[in-house]
């Protein structure tokens, strides 16, 4: 018995005909006659009983029937199985973040309301940690425009100093960093890719920031700085929207700190559709930020 000879003796069970299962199965009769043969001589009994030129299904044959139905009806629900975890696979989006991720919330809302049957699946790591081809899409930050395949600068943004409104520099309009080499900074854990580019920043000064507290919270980092516990670098875009109530924001004069922020995706192996999609959208949402 193989899947080939039970699904030609499953059509002549349901129609219980040879020449009508012959063309709907496009077999000539003499072949279908051979199959029905080999399968009575595998088992040792009859399966039909001849009625002029119909064949009836008798008890054997009836119980061949019920097994081949489950047998060729497994091996449906295997191809559909199959199928849809594909599907699932193919829907899923892998992306890291290493930057910008105050912005998150909004842009996956706005993601899923346009494609709400995507999957995305999202890490936040030390970027130096992660290989770039273990996930579809990764956001980071650059002291420089991103120039290399499968990436793009979405955005260039300035950062700057906030200052809590009680502090005698908050009166200034700009300020040298190294004119805030004396005071305690708030500032992100080492190892994110803004803290990377603020401490590089802060050598090109000359000095080497204080650091009074990590956080990764941009509402605990403001509600420190407004406590006047220190100050800390405020990216001017992706961070926009924060309450300032007691706190100034002041740009800095020199050294020139901006960052830029950049989409990467996966430069070998396959990109799904969803994760085209994704990336065209994260693209698109970024182009309300340009000035």
């Amino acid at each position: 018995m193989d899947i080939h000879s039970l699904t030609q003796f499953k059509k002549i069970a349901e129609l219980q005909h040879i020449t009508r299962a012959s063309e709907e199965l496009h077999v000539a009769q003499p072949s279908l006659s051979r199959t029905i043969s080999r399968l009575e001589k595998e088992l040792g009994v009859q399966l039909f009983e001849r009625s002029g030129k119909n064949i009836i299904l008798n008890s054997y044959g009836e119980i061949l029937l019920k097994h081949t139905n489950r047998i060729l009806q497994e091996l449906k629900d295997i191809e559909l199985e199959i199928g849809d975890t594909v599907d699932e696979r193919a829907r899923t989006v892998t992306f890291s973040l290493y930057a910008a991720s105050k912005l998150l919330p909004e842009l996956v809302m706005a993601f899923k309301n346009e494609y709400p049957a995507i999957r995305l699946q999202i890490s936040q790591e030390n970027l130096n940690r992660i290989h770039p081809d273990e996930c579809d899409l990764t956001l980071f930050s650059s002291m420089q425009p991103c120039i290399q395949d499968h990436a793009v600068t979405l955005i260039e943004e300035e950062i700057l100093l906030a200052l809590p409104d009680s502090n005698p520099l908050s009166k200034r309009e700009c300020l040298n960093l190294s004119e805030v080499a004396g005071e305690e900074f708030i500032c992100l854990q080492q190892g994110k890719s803004l803290r990377t580019i603020t401490d590089m920043f802060c050598q090109m000064a000359g000095f080497e920031p204080s650091v009074v507290l990590e956080s990764d919270s941009p509402e605990t980092v403001r509600e420190l700085i407004r406590a006047g516990i220190g100050i800390s670098f405020i990216p001017s875009i992706t961070w926009q929207g924060m309450d300032t109530k007691n706190i100034v924001l002041i740009p800095i004069s020199f050294p020139q700190c901006r960052r830029y922020i950049n989409l990467s995706w996966r430069s070998t192996g396959y990109l799904s559709p969803a994760a085209i999609l994704f990336r065209d959208f994260v693209q698109n949402y970024f182009k309300k930020f340009e000035r």
